[in-house]
């Protein structure tokens, strides 16, 4: 007796459902799961990209993304041409159903694993929220928070550097573990104090980068470095000298940020990566 077979467009259903679904029905699993797979390599590989630590000039990143999409639409277009092809068996109200529940608990396990991995070791996308990064990084920028891109991968290369903004948990005495971005000042094994609205290293202004003196100097909406004495929460006594894998972090606001000056120098081992560029929303977009 001859199996019924479903109509080729079915094929391309399954394609957009679940990839690699129509190949398995036809009994080549192993191309099926190919395809599957492939589509999550290709987005590792933009993620990738995108959170490379060498900082890409704003034009050659947009180049970088029209690639990675012209990627995608390729594979898209190989994936429905190869899906156009008869399966086996014929499904019908059940078929469907069970099909529908196999491509479900597929694609939200494998893609809550992936996401999982990418945001462990790659790369995420992180909500900026308070006011110690401002006007740097802006809440509700307008009606829109800032979305930064953080790479996980920036420090596997080498060491945070002066200027860096970077995010790392902290565990302040006086609340629970939270989530910052500060600028990094102050490198292992220096001297850190304040004299308003300078940051002292050994002595010596910072001045460099640029940043830190645009700071200091109250230009384009900054409000310079201030000592945390009036300040609401109690800050540490500066003069400090950081341990060899310390880091003396700032907040671009002094006047409003939680940062080194109340709970110390951040450990080495504390920093997950750095903040490479603004994200969104699309009027803000731009390296760091």
């Amino acid at each position: 007796m001859q199996t019924k077979t479903n109509p080729r467009f079915i094929g391309l259903i399954m394609a957009c459902l679940l990839p690699g679904s129509a190949h398995v029905m036809c009994g080549r699993w192993k191309i099926g799961v190919i395809w599957y797979f492939s589509l999550y390599a290709l987005s590792c590989l933009g993620w990738f990209i995108s959170s490379m630590p060498v900082s890409l000039p704003f034009a050659a990143f947009i180049v970088s993304q029209i690639l990675l999409v012209s990627l995608f639409v390729i594979y898209f277009i190989s994936l429905l041409v190869s899906s156009y092809r008869l399966t086996t068996p014929r499904l019908g109200y059940c078929g469907w159903f069970l099909f529908l529940l196999v491509a479900l608990f597929v694609n939200i396990t494998a893609s809550d694993f992936f996401q999982l991995q990418v945001r462990a070791h790659i790369c995420r996308h992180q909500m900026v929220t308070g006011l110690s990064m401002y006007p740097t990084l802006k809440p509700d920028t307008p009606n829109w928070d800032d979305q930064t891109m953080l790479s996980m991968l920036s420090y596997r290369f080498g060491d945070p550097c002066r200027g860096d903004i970077v995010g790392f948990y902290m565990r302040p005495l006086w609340q629970e573990p939270m989530y910052m971005y500060r600028r990094v000042a102050g490198l292992p094994g220096e001297t850190i104090d304040i004299c308003p609205p300078y940051v002292l290293i050994n002595g010596e202004k910072l001045l460099d980068p640029p940043i830190f003196a645009k700071i200091s100097l109250s230009e384009d909406g900054y409000s310079g470095y201030g000592s945390a004495e009036g300040m609401e929460l109690e800050g540490i006594t500066l003069p400090i000298t950081l341990g060899i894998d310390e880091y003396f972090v700032l907040g671009d606001n002094s006047v409003e940020s939680v940062d080194s000056r109340h709970f110390g120098p951040v450990p080495c081992e504390a920093i997950q990566g750095k903040v490479m560029r603004i994200v969104f929303p699309p009027w803000r977009i731009r390296e760091l």
